[in-house]
């Protein structure tokens, strides 16, 4: 009446309910979770665009900066740090967004870079790659893109959003 698996036989089959891959519902979490986040998108949009394998977070960084900088001030005040905490003590208000657009100075623009970086390589690379949508090597500060057509699908999305 049991078979080999009821009675401790057939090993070498992992159960359903012990599998590493997350559940279907999980995973949609996970999507949905990374697209709500501005400067993921940023990362996911531009890596979508590449026709490269690697790219070096510095890459990503001069990208991410480039984007923010083009946004409004007022876009730019929304842009969130990855859904994390920042490493170096807190985000960037709307007014130091404000005054470093006005003025301009290479140590604000410097500054920003710093705490884009810290952001991309502490928190928004490290949970894509949780995520398995890429592989983030901290120590090189790589990135391979492996690409996720549920990804470019929500991007889409977004962008038609964002853009209407």
């Amino acid at each position: 009446m049991c078979d080999d698996a009821c009675e401790g036989g057939g090993d070498d089959e992992t159960p359903p309910f012990s599998r590493d891959e997350p559940a279907e519902e999980e995973r949609v979490d996970d999507l949905f979770d990374i697209v709500s986040d501005r400067r993921t998108r940023d990362v996911l949009a531009q890596l979508e665009s590449l026709s490269v394998d690697v790219v070096e977070l510095d890459d990503i960084v001069d990208h991410v900066v480039e984007r923010e900088r083009q946004r409004p001030v007022e876009g730019r005040a929304r842009t969130e740090d990855c859904s994390e905490t920042q490493s170096d003590g807190g985000s960037e208000s709307a007014e130091d967004t404000e005054s470093n657009s006005e003025t301009g100075t290479d140590t604000d623009s410097d500054r920003h870079h710093q705490r884009v970086a810290v952001s991309l390589h502490h928190n928004c690379l490290p949970k894509l790659d949780r995520t398995a949508v890429l592989d983030y090597d901290p120590r090189s500060k790589t990135v391979r893109y492996r690409g996720d057509e549920r990804v470019t699908a929500f991007l889409e999305f977004v962008q038609s959003v964002e853009d209407s």
